[in-house]
């Protein structure tokens, strides 16, 4: 029996360990730290067309029905119900389905399937189609990816162009020092999926 005792404590721990680690897996708190995880954002496209099946919304961070998106490109993504959709907290949701190239795509994919995204409303420039996004606030990958405030992950041109008139900066770390998201914008080539200029708000 006292040779035996060990033994079963030993069993006890690790049964104990388990439940623990399966609890805090399910838990709500690790939902919540599942949400506030980057996104990496390897697509942006411009939207000729967008259709939807009956039914379709987008209802606590999900959609509700298919939806098929044809790209500037000539490509249709289908985005099959349940999949994962931005809280649009940070950016506007798109409306406008009917206009052609209303609508930027923004995605995280998997192959030639999305993992998450968002659907946001594209400004222009010159008559170019363009997407604006708030400034960013930090760099990482060795100045290779850029991070927003809501997490998002996007890669960075090289070089980045820093647009200012109201004073010079030494590098795009000394630009996002003086102009985080609130005093800046970003702007990204919807050709290369990347941004290539930064811009500071005069107040």
């Amino acid at each position: 029996m006292t040779r035996r005792l060990p033994v079963a404590i030993a069993i006890l721990v690790v049964a104990a360990v388990a439940i623990f680690g399966l609890y805090t897996a399910t838990s709500p708190n690790a939902a919540q730290k599942d949400e506030t995880t980057q996104r990496r954002i390897n697509l942006f496209a411009v939207v000729e067309s967008i259709t939807t099946d009956v039914g379709w919304e987008q209802r606590d961070g999900l959609t509700t029905a298919t939806m098929r998106l044809t790209l500037d490109d000539g490509r249709t993504l289908t985005v099959p119900e349940k999949t994962l959709v931005d809280s649009y907290e940070t950016l506007p949701f798109c409306t406008d389905f009917v206009t052609p190239k209303s609508c930027v795509l923004i995605a995280d994919m998997l192959g030639q399937s999305v993992v998450w995204f968002a659907l946001v409303p594209a400004d222009t420039n010159d008559g170019d189609t363009v997407l604006t996004l708030p400034g960013l606030v930090d760099m990482q990958e060795n100045g290779a990816e850029g991070v927003l405030r809501n997490d998002w992950v996007i890669s960075l041109a090289t070089p980045v162009v820093r647009e200012c008139s109201e004073t010079s900066t030494t590098s795009l770390r000394d630009f996002i020092n003086r102009y985080p998201d609130t005093a800046s914008n970003s702007f990204v080539n919807l050709t290369t999926d990347q941004i290539d200029r930064v811009r500071c708000v005069t107040q």
